[in-house]
């Protein structure tokens, strides 16, 4: 029999699974957060941009995991992701422009992008744990 043995991206079925299911949770008050900043005539939108800073520590949190189990590629992404929405953040959602409201001002475009992003990260992560599995270890055949 031989020994089981694991590399760097095997991730634990109960870690991938959590991490999936809070990244999710996190993504529904994202999508309610940035409607309320870009539908509401409100000026202050502190409870919102809190959200949005605990999502993004969050995202980030999810991002050095990845990358430090091994998953490069993905994890390099959500840190660009993560830093994109970090920097439009940073100048506020919830002003309005010259010409009204609109989707495609660039702050908007960019956050879009990154909850859309993190939205395929969860489904990659739910896919990834049903895959999981250590290497090495040899499959029972009874």
């Amino acid at each position: 029999m031989e020994p089981a043995t694991r590399n760097q991206q095997d991730v634990p079925r109960a870690d991938v699974f959590f991490q999936a299911t809070v990244t999710l949770v996190v993504l529904v008050f994202v999508g309610l957060a940035l409607d309320d900043i870009t539908t509401d005539d409100a000026t202050g939108f502190l409870p919102e941009y809190t959200l949005l800073a605990a999502a993004g520590t969050w995202c980030l949190f999810v991002a050095y995991t990845l990358l430090r189990k091994g998953w490069h590629v993905i994890g390099a992404a959500s840190v660009v992701a993560g830093a994109a929405a970090a920097s439009v953040g940073f100048d506020g959602l919830g002003h309005k422009r010259d010409g009204g409201w609109s989707a495609f001002w660039p702050e908007y475009s960019v956050m879009l992008a990154t909850w859309l992003w993190f939205m395929v990260l969860t489904v990659i992560l739910f896919a990834r744990r049903r895959r999981s599995m250590p290497t090495g270890v040899p499959a029972r055949l009874d």
